[in-house]
């Protein structure tokens, strides 16, 4: 459910714009610049504003104030979604986090990073 739901939010033409990143600078393949203001809800209750700034069905690349140091896994929500996204950081640097969709496997257990 929620994989369908982030995949739809990868495809929402809402939100997309014209340019996508040549080849070589996407990973996950189908990676679309975006400009998605969303809320990041760490597991301590804490919250950040960000804006997701290109994302694919996979994961997504986060604008993120440098200050705010990101756990290793949190939630990530968008107005309008009924979803709260499991994600993992996968990398941080500067104004920018890059994370990947933190999927349960069917046993309920989520799957490794």
């Amino acid at each position: 459910m929620v994989a369908k739901a982030w995949s739809e939010l990868a495809a929402s033409r809402n939100h997309l714009s014209l340019m996508e990143p040549p080849p070589e600078k996407r990973s996950g393949g189908g990676r679309h610049t975006v400009m998605i203001p969303a809320t990041i809800t760490c597991p301590d209750g804490t919250t950040h504003a960000c804006v997701i700034r290109d994302m694919s069905v996979a994961g997504a690349k986060l604008a993120i104030s440098r200050r705010h140091r990101l756990p290793p896994g949190f939630a990530l929500t968008v107005p309008g979604y009924d979803h709260a996204y499991p994600v993992a950081r996968k990398w941080q640097r500067g104004d920018f986090a890059g994370v990947v969709l933190t999927l349960p496997k069917p046993d309920g257990e989520p799957h490794p990073e």
